[in-house]
Order: structure tokens, then C-alpha cells, then sequence
């Protein structure tokens, strides 16, 4: 509950939030909705986001600004619109004199839906750790990522507002008692991406410090578009009614429209793509056209100079179990039978030259993860399996190995924690067994969609509060001094060493306890052309 009125000047003028009771104890300062741009409203919208415009007396910042338009994930009714371009800052305090470390929050959600309000990312557990949390949104689907290669949409808007939202933190964030020279960026799935976006882009760097990316980087599949891309806007008029592939025509038309509707036509396309993998019709691309280009090559490219800031990232145990969930596919079992006919379907675009690469075709990877079976209901496990390889692990594996090559400081783990209720099972109606998909954010964050499902938060001495407890630490430590555990203590109890040059690569399991493990080259079966020789 609020007893008090928080004040903060920010650059563009004062600011007041409220103080709120921690779900565990003690207090936390809140300043919700605080915009850090101009609205992306009418001749902004599709455009490059520009700083917010200053105002006069006290704004109250005590609510969550809108969400971009998309399609919400549970209710599949189309939420928000325009205006989005909101920052949520928690704090423990506001002494200016003190200088804690910075964690940028940034949301998941496929690059087309997502919120940084606190149905998912409640702050409870992170300020606990003496840390000042900011979470972000920012523009996706059709409004963040429509590349037409001009000035009008000239592509990754929604990448260009976090670059914006961090400049933010840089001039602000010592107002809140927090140390600009030493903010970590970190994020889950798309939110990952967009850190690893974030690392290699030139137009982000000096604005972080450290980096942790979780279950994504910016070259797995979903979240690259590099075939094609203005086609998507030629058929997202057509869906819309108008022949249109002039891009400045196509431009003043989709200003006309309202973002609700726009988001129902971008949905429309995405059914007729006629994949059973994850295909973004809007999503980050090469800008090279762009006079601020965010992205000026492919992401495998600028990848390979490296990260040059402590990096830690990692994946859960079975990523693949999200993607074969009856909340993707409402009649998975006739899904399924089509690919047993047919599993080139299953291939996404992006993987196309990897493939070529590494030798392998569909009927290659049918045979490696299915031997002589069918593709049923009796195999959807083997098809997660296929799914978090290609569309995670794959990938992010690519990224520890070339950073151990360049022997920068790296940090790998595997989450496999499961508890006996899982929120994200819950939500997304899976019934496979290990961490999924998005597993480990509850125990990050106090969400409050925990109270929709008859869940609170775990209880004090439970396997669930030790690994909010632990994690928390882990992510905490890393963001305040680059290295996760400093010491071994009655809660940390293994040493998490970063990755090293050479075929083995270290990491943490991060499950009920804390173990250092290792893996090789070549022992996993993302590793398509050895495992297909070995075949």
C-alpha cells in the first residue's frame, strides 16, 4: 500500500511514485509509467523514437504507462496501442549519494507482445539485493519492426527504443540512487535477444556495463528476418485491403489505421504463413539503409567481433516443451500428423544456411531426433527436443563457443529447476516434464499473475524461496561486480567459473543445487553434422 510520495527530477521535469511493501518484508520505492520519449503518435509513428518533451509541476508516475498493441498471449484479445514508450524505476532509496548498481529489464514476448509492468515482473525479490531495477517497454510486431528501408520505417524502431530508454538511465538514474557507469542489461527470450542485439550493435555501446541474456540471442532464427523483408508490409496491406508496394504509400496507409486493427491484420498474416515453427512477420532486421542504422549487418557478422562486456547467459533444460504446448497449437494432435507427412514444414527460413553449413537436410534431422518413429502425439517430446535445439540451444551455444574463443568473460548455465507447480506449465498448458520456456522468471520476479492461478509466492525455507534466493544473488552479484559468485557461502555453495578456450565448455546447473558441469563439443545433438556422421 502507498503511504508516502516519493519525489524524483528527472531531465524532463519532477516525478512521484509511491512506497510499496516487499511481498517478503521491508520497503521498496516504485515510480511507474515514467515516459522516457514522445509518444510514437501519427507522423512518429514507424519512426526513430525521439526524447520525451519536458513538463511543468509534479507528474505522477504511480501507474503503468500502455502497452504496445499486440495480441495478449492468454486472453488472445488484442491489447494497447501507440503510446508505450514507458519506464518503471524501484529502488530501495533515493539518497543521491549512493551508487548501486543498475539492472534494465527488458521483456520477452517474440519481438510481438510483451509488457515491462508487473504481471510478470513484479521487483519484490531484486530490490531486495540493494539494486535499483528499471524495467522497460517498448514497441513490437508491426509498430516496433516494419523495415520498408526509409526514413518513414527504416526498421528496429522497437530496438531503437531501448537504445533511447538506456541514454535515459544515463542521465537520470543517479537521481534514483543508482551508478550510471555500472548497469547491466538483461532480459529473457526476445528480451535476451535484444541484449545481444544490444551488445554487438555500434549504436548501443558505452551505454552498460555487464549483459545476461536468458534462453536467446540474436541469431536464433525467430529473431532475425533477412528474406524478403518489405514483402511482409506488401501483405499486410493486402490483408488490409489494398494493393499497395510503393513504400511510401505503404507507409501513409498504415498510419490510418488504427494499431488494434493493424495488429488483427498482422495476426492474419502470421496464420497464413502455413509453418509450424515460430515466424515472425515483424521482427529485427538489417537497417543498412537506415541514416541511424541500428543493425548495418547481419547479426552473424557483427557477432563475431564478440561481447565485449561481462556476459553471462545460458538456457532451461527443455526450452522445446514451450513450443509444442497446446497454447500454440489448439489441435496439436492433427499439427503433429501433418508433420509426420510432411517435416520440412518444420524447418524455419532463417535455418536455411546453417543447414547448408553443416550438411544436413529435414529428413537428416527427422532421423536424429525421431530414429523410425512417428511424429504423434506419442513423440511431441522428441519434437520439443528438435524445437529448443534449433530454435534456442542451437545458437546460443554458437555464441559461448566464439566467446570463449575470444577468451572474454562469459558466463554459461543451464537452468533445470522444477517445482511441483509450475506457472509457466500452468499458462501454457504444458504437461512435459523439466524447466521450460520462461521457467526461471518467477524466480526473478514477484509476478502477480501467480494470485490468477491460486499461487503466492514461495514460502520462506522451501526449495522454491532457495532458488529465488540464490538466483537473485547470482544476478545480482554479476550486475554489481561482473563475476555471479564471489564467494562460496551456506546459499552459494559451487564457484561459477567462466567459459575457457578449448572443445569443453563449463557451466552451471542451476536445479535444486548449485553444480559446476561440463560438455563437449560434439556430445549434444544440436550439433547436427557430427551427430549425423555418427549416425
Amino acid at each position: 500500500m502507498a503511504r508516502e510520495v516519493p519525489l524524483v527530477t528527472v531531465k524532463q521535469g519532477q516525478i512521484s511514485g509511491t512506497v510499496e511493501e516487499n511481498v517478503y518484508g521491508g520497503k521498496y520505492l516504485a515510480f511507474r509509467g515514467v515516459p522516457y520519449a514522445k509518444p510514437p503518435v501519427g507522423p512518429l509513428r514507424f519512426k526513430v523514437p525521439e526524447p520525451a518533451e519536458p513538463w511543468t509541476g509534479v507528474k505522477k508516475c504511480t501507474q503503468f504507462g500502455g502497452s504496445c498493441a499486440q495480441m495478449d498471449f492468454l486472453t488472445r484479445q488484442i491489447i494497447g496501442g501507440d503510446d508505450c514508450l514507458y519506464l518503471n524505476v524501484y529502488t530501495p532509496a533515493i539518497e543521491v549519494s549512493s551508487k548501486r548498481a543498475v539492472m534494465v529489464w527488458i521483456h520477452g514476448g517474440g519481438f510481438v507482445a510483451g509488457s515491462a509492468d508487473g504481471k510478470i515482473y513484479g521487483p519484490d525479490y531484486i530490490v531486495r539485493k540493494d539494486v535499483v531495477l528499471v524495467t522497460i517497454n517498448y514497441r513490437v510486431g508491426v509498430l516496433g519492426f516494419l523495415n520498408l528501408e526509409t526514413e518513414e520505417a527504416p526498421g528496429n524502431q522497437g530496438l531503437k527504443d531501448q537504445v533511447l530508454a538506456l541514454k535515459w538511465v544515463q542521465e537520470n538514474i543517479s537521481n534514483f540512487g543508482g551508478d550510471p557507469n555500472n548497469v547491466t542489461i538483461f532480459g529473457e527470450s526476445a528480451g535476451a535477444a535484444s541484449v545481444h542485439y544490444l551488445c554487438i550493435s555500434p549504436m548501443s555501446q558505452g551505454l552498460f556495463n555487464k549483459a545476461i541474456a536468458q534462453s536467446g540471442v540474436a541469431t536464433n532464427p525467430w529473431a532475425i528476418s533477412s528474406k524478403n523483408v518489405k514483402d511482409y508490409a506488401v501483405k499486410l496491406a493486402a490483408e488490409l485491403g489494398k494493393d499497395i508496394t510503393d513504400p511510401v504509400e505503404l507507409v501513409e496507409f498504415f498510419r490510418t489505421i488504427e494499431p488494434q486493427k493493424l495488429v488483427d491484420a498482422q495476426q492474419q498474416c502470421f496464420k497464413k504463413l502455413g509453418s509450424y515453427v515460430l515466424i515472425g512477420s515483424f521482427v529485427p532486421t538489417v537497417d543498412s539503409k537506415s541514416s541511424e542504422p541500428f543493425m548495418p549487418q547481419h547479426p552473424s557478422i557483427l557477432m563475431k567481433a564478440g561481447v565485449k562486456v561481462p556476459l553471462l547467459l545460458g538456457y532451461n533444460e527443455n526450452e522445446g516443451t514451450f513450443l509444442v504446448s497446446s497454447f500454440l497449437y489448439p489441435d496439436l494432435k492433427k499439427s503433429m500428423e501433418k508433420l509426420d507427412i510432411n517435416f520440412e514444414r518444420a524447418m524455419h527460413p532463417e535455418m536455411e544456411e546453417t543447414m547448408r553449413m553443416e550438411n544436413v537436410n529435414s529428413q537428416d534431422l527427422r532421423r536424429l531426433y525421431f530414429g523410425d518413429k512417428r511424429i504423434d502425439m506419442n513423440t511431441r517430446d522428441n519434437y520439443a527436443a528438435f524445437l529448443g535445439d534449433m530454435m534456442f540451444i542451437k545458437g546460443i551455444h554458437d555464441v559461448v563457443r566464439l566467446q570463449a574463443e575470444k577468451n572474454a568473460p562469459t558466463y554459461f548455465y543451464k537452468f533445470t529447476f522444477e517445482p511441483e507447480l509450475s506457472l509457466a506449465k500452468q499458462m501454457f498448458g504444458i504437461e512435459s516434464r523439466g524447466a521450460t520456456h520462461s521457467e526461471e522468471l518467477i524466480y526473478l520476479f514477484y509476478p502477480q499473475a501467480l494470485l490468477t492461478f491460486g499461487l503466492n509466492a514461495p514460502k520462506l525455507g522451501s526449495k522454491e524461496h532457495n532458488v529465488v534466493e540464490y538466483i537473485t544473488q547470482m544476478w545480482t552479484d554479476f550486475a554489481k561486480m561482473g563475476n555471479p559468485t564471489p564467494m562460496t557461502t551456506n546459499l552459494i555453495s559451487a564457484l561459477w567459473k567462466p567459459v575457457e578456450k578449448g572443445d569443453t565448455i563449463r557451466y552451471m546447473n542451476i536445479g535444486e543445487k548449485l553444480r559446476m558441469e561440463t560438455t563437449k563439443a560434439g556430445e549434444q545433438t544440436f550439433d547436427w553434422k557430427y551427430m549425423k556422421n555418427k549416425l
